[in-house]
């Protein structure tokens, strides 16, 4: 009797990929191992697909990266400024607000707080002028509350530039070493991080 030949082995579907995968992976491998550190196979095999469909929607890794920095920007601020209209009309409370979602968004994005507080320094020409301008908005946010405060007598600081800066500095480096499983809880490190905020600011 002939052997019936069995069936071929089914392969698995292929992923379905698109944009948003592709800079997703690119978030998990940057974060992972920082953009020197990353190649763009390191990416194609992050989000299952292979390196020729990765060109198909960035064509570098430098076109990848500033994509990935202007996303953060923009949700960043778009946050920050969410809260800021939401909160009382009080300088301190407004920068309160600020500083929460500040803090907020670090622990709900550690690997898109972390890639784009340090890899930024990888961009150049227009790439990295488009990405200043997303991070200069939260900076100008910043400096916003902190000159009205000033004028208004509620925070004694006399350099409101200055102290936004310091303020802004001070929580993204946040990203730095925060961690899930540490001590610190969100409500309790965003409490911190507003408490030195104001001192900064001398708020009465």
């Amino acid at each position: 009797m002939a052997k019936i030949p069995s069936a071929a082995p089914q392969r698995a579907a292929p992923k379905r990929i698109n944009r948003s995968v592709v800079l997703q992976a690119g978030l998990a491998v940057f974060s992972a191992k920082g953009f020197n550190g990353a190649s763009m196979r390191d990416i194609a095999n992050e989000a299952e697909t292979s390196l020729s469909n990765l060109y198909n929607y960035f064509p570098s890794k430098t076109f990848l990266l500033a994509q990935l920095l202007l996303d953060t920007g923009t949700d960043l601020y778009n946050r920050l400024e969410a809260a800021v209209s939401e909160a009382e009309a009080a300088p301190a409370a407004r920068l309160a607000a600020a500083v929460t979602s500040y803090i907020g968004f670090i622990v709900d994005r550690p690997q898109a707080s972390i890639v784009g507080i340090s890899e930024i320094r990888y961009l150049e020409g227009p790439s990295r002028a488009e990405v200043t301008v997303v991070r200069d908005r939260t900076e100008q946010l910043f400096r916003s509350i902190l000159a009205e405060g000033s004028a208004a007598g509620e925070f004694s600081s006399h350099f409101p530039v200055d102290a936004a800066r310091a303020i802004v500095t001070m929580c993204s480096a946040v990203s730095n070493w925060y961690r899930p499983d540490g001590p610190l809880g969100q409500a309790e490190l965003a409490e911190r991080y507003v408490e030195f905020s104001l001192g900064i600011a001398g708020a009465h």
